[in-house]
């Protein structure tokens, strides 16, 4: 029988939340990005690898996909959106310690994934897209396949970009701070 628990994350909470977050980004501005993504994808395999809550095993298949998302050639992102998806894994870039480490990144992981929802979504649809294009075509890697891959992938971040400016522009105040707690 599924049990639900929820809890309520405050003002301190979010601000030491954001403070963790901008400590871990402006440290790794000194690093380079193949480190930062390293680091993450410690992050990632310890979580992936331990016996997890569905809640907590959910929140790092999204770190996990942003982890794709970086790796992924055929994406290419635009420098900002590259930047940004850096940053957000800069939050993963120092593992916590304790008994409570997986449930703590799993909260992160929520929050950052928040900021990167449409980005996270977009990719999802590429990828999805691209299984299936190569399951219909049959067809290796050529100039048919990046000519269909790079309409797809250019309405997708198009839409990615309008969902992502509608939701910032549609926030204002405190509010908008929830849409873009990290600035990413």
């Amino acid at each position: 029988m599924p049990f639900r628990i929820s809890f309520n994350l405050g003002d301190a909470d979010l601000q030491h939340l954001a403070e963790v977050a901008q400590v871990r980004q402006s440290a790794a501005r000194s690093q380079p990005v193949e480190r930062i993504v390293s680091a993450a994808r410690e992050v990632y395999l310890k979580g992936s690898q331990a016996h997890l809550a569905d809640f907590v095993r959910e929140r790092y298949s999204r770190l996990g996909t942003m982890l794709e998302m970086v790796d992924d050639a055929e994406w290419r992102l635009s420098q900002e959106d590259s930047q940004r998806l850096v940053n957000a894994l800069a939050c993963f870039s120092e593992p916590s310690a304790g008994a409570s480490s997986a449930l703590d990144q799993a909260i992160m992981i929520e929050l950052v994934s928040r900021d990167l929802h449409h980005d996270i979504d977009a990719y999802r649809d590429f990828s999805k897209f691209r299984e299936a294009q190569i399951a219909k075509r049959h067809s290796p890697p050529g100039t048919d396949r990046e000519q269909w891959l790079s309409q797809r992938r250019e309405t997708l971040q198009k839409r990615m970009h309008t969902r992502r400016k509608r939701d910032l522009d549609a926030a204002a105040g405190p509010v908008r701070r929830l849409f873009s707690l990290f600035g990413l």
